[in-house]
């Protein structure tokens, strides 16, 4: 059972460690950079500076407290579609950042198809995700997140993110509830939730997706647009994942719940960990 939160990364190692004590969860996920991974003028955000003292006494903590497996997620700016492009460099300095957190998973989304053929996109994807992969020694394994569609979102549909966490043994899947259902692919009865889990199994096949995202969203069914609440405050809500989390293909992943607060993690822990009694 590893269930966490998204959390933010700013400040110390020593905030950290606080922030995920505070979650109660045992495993958990921080930005590389920042949401965006850029600022204002358009610079790319510099990456977290790690004493090496402090490291040590970082991994002495997730050891101590069983913390793990610790994930970190990419900015949305990323766009893999280009034949020419800096975020290859850029995800290479994450994986190096992520290596010294001790992470096992790195998420990211693979970018936008604009003024591209879909088919020629998720090629070039392909090619930049080899990039990334030959010239960094990560040892962890590389999560390509399903989209909502949003405008010109790559792998929102099951058959093209399939395409993309299938064709590299270090790359694997991290399904995201949230878009599943923005995308247009309901959860919420039973009747739904077995359906989704069967479709999920004859398209992509359960043993490729690794991290589970539980989030909620004020969009109706298939609108394709992100608008993530906490878990609680959206359409979906906690009833609304009341089947889909109970399928044991479901409840061996590991589970992040994104768009909380501090006000919000006593209730969700509480909710996630009733599948587990």
């Amino acid at each position: 059972m590893r269930i966490g939160f998204h959390i933010p990364f700013s400040g110390s190692l020593n905030k950290l460690e606080e922030r995920v004590k505070v979650t109660r969860g045992n495993t958990f996920q921080v930005y590389a950079r920042s949401l965006r991974g850029r600022n204002k003028a358009g610079e790319m955000v510099r990456l977290q500076r790690l004493n090496p003292k402090r490291l040590q006494e970082y991994y002495a903590y997730l050891e101590k407290r069983g913390v793990g497996p610790v994930i970190v997620h990419a900015p949305y700016s990323y766009n893999l579609a280009k034949s020419v492009t800096d975020d290859v460099s850029y995800i290479q300095e994450d994986l190096m950042f992520a290596s010294k957190l001790k992470a096992q998973f790195y998420v990211l989304q693979t970018g936008y198809f604009k003024g591209m053929h879909p088919f020629l996109a998720l090629g070039q994807a392909k090619l930049n995700l080899q990039k990334v992969l030959k010239s960094v020694n990560w040892e962890g394994e590389l999560l390509i997140k399903n989209m909502s569609g949003a405008g010109t979102e790559m792998a929102s549909t099951l058959e093209d993110w399939n395409e993309l966490i299938t064709f590299h043994p270090s790359i694997k899947g991290a399904l995201d509830l949230g878009r599943l259902y923005d995308h247009g692919i309901p959860f919420q009865s039973e009747q739904e939730a077995g359906a989704c889990v069967k479709l999920i199994e004859e398209v992509v096949g359960w043993d490729k997706i690794k991290v589970i995202y539980i989030n909620d969203t004020i969009r109706r069914l298939g609108e394709r647009k992100n608008k993530f609440v906490p878990l609680g405050e959206g359409v979906i809500n906690y009833k609304g994942y009341e089947h889909i989390l109970s399928y044991p293909q479901v409840k061996e992943k590991i589970w992040i719940v994104e768009n909380q607060s501090v006000d919000h993690y006593d209730k969700t822990i509480e909710f996630v960990l009733s599948f587990y009694e």
